[in-house]
């Protein structure tokens, strides 16, 4: 069961950062060294724009290292997410592309 939920998650993975590429963002897959909790993808586009996820199996459960780490982020003004679904990742793309003003 666990290889299963690893390849559901990974699968979500793939599929959101493809989508968010096609939107003109750069997905990173992102590790920390000597530490634990660093959040999967950190996806990156012009004018500063930085979008932080980790992604989960819908039955997935973030550790206690990613709880604090996400935490931390949140509470200094990083845009970080938990996504369970492929519609759950497109969501965040299509709502920061809906909500930018025109050139």
């Amino acid at each position: 069961m666990g290889c299963d939920m690893h390849r559901r998650e990974a699968y979500i993975e793939s599929e959101v950062s493809k989508y968010a590429k096609k939107l003109g963002w750069r997905p990173r897959k992102m590790e920390y060294i000597g530490r634990r909790g660093c959040p999967d993808r950190w996806f990156m586009r012009g004018q500063a724009q930085l979008v932080i996820i980790e992604f989960k199996d819908p039955n997935g459960k973030t550790s206690a290292a990613q709880k604090r780490e996400i935490n931390w982020l949140k509470l200094n003004g990083f845009d970080v997410h938990v996504v369970e679904s492929i519609a759950q990742g497109r969501e965040i793309f299509d709502d920061l592309w809906d909500s930018e003003d025109p050139l």
